[in-house]
């Protein structure tokens, strides 16, 4: 038996799965997404957090709203919604994701709301906030690092305008280093891309 058939047969086979893996999986082309999500436990707290006087936890009143946070609702993250931005809050901070290539935060009304309520608060209150950019792991990771900054920049140049302090505000990247979602999946990699907000004295 002439085993070159079959084994041609099997590369092709392969050579196909890969393609379509690439195509659709890594480079988002096929515009199928996927609501099944990964997710990969963080820590709460990053180590950096001990030089800013960040409170580990934060204060939860008898209704569950956290008390250090402005007091807006977002609508839940959705998997149809990816070319848009959106927002949720998930335990001690603000998440403002992001869609592919983008780092500057669309008109959207809750967004805009949520950050005029933070910079007022900030501005009352004197305390600090931290802004963290992310990213997902399409790309090198210099460059998803500066893009992870642009995306805390671009938030920070909002609450400047608001008139927050630029003293109030620090900004940093985690770039790719910190998913929350796998990377396998478009819906996972809109997860990774975003902006992570929290306040504290």
């Amino acid at each position: 038996m002439n085993s070159k058939p079959v084994i041609l047969t099997a590369f092709v086979i392969w050579a196909v799965i890969c393609g379509r893996w690439y195509v659709c999986g890594i480079k988002d082309a096929c515009k199928e997404k996927s609501p099944v999500v990964e997710v990969i436990q963080t820590p709460a707290i990053e180590p950096d957090t001990a030089d800013l006087n960040i409170p580990p936890a934060v204060p939860v009143d008898p209704q569950g709203q956290k008390k250090d946070q402005p007091d807006t609702k977002s609508a839940p993250v959705t998997p149809d919604k990816m070319d848009n931005v959106q927002m949720e809050r998930v335990e001690d901070r603000m998440v403002i994701h992001f869609p592919y290539k983008s780092w500057r935060k669309e008109d959207d009304a809750a967004i805009d709301a949520y950050l005029s309520e933070l910079a007022r608060q900030l501005i009352s209150s004197g305390e600090k906030v931290r802004i963290t950019g992310h990213t997902d792991f399409v790309g090198e990771p210099k460059e998803n690092y500066n893009f992870g900054l642009r995306r805390a920049n671009s938030i920070r140049d909002i609450l400047v305008k608001k008139g927050v302090s630029p003293k109030q505000i620090i900004c940093k990247s985690s770039g790719d280093t910190r998913p929350v979602a796998t990377n396998d999946t478009p819906y996972g990699r809109y997860l990774n891309r975003r902006v992570e907000i929290r306040t504290g004295k």
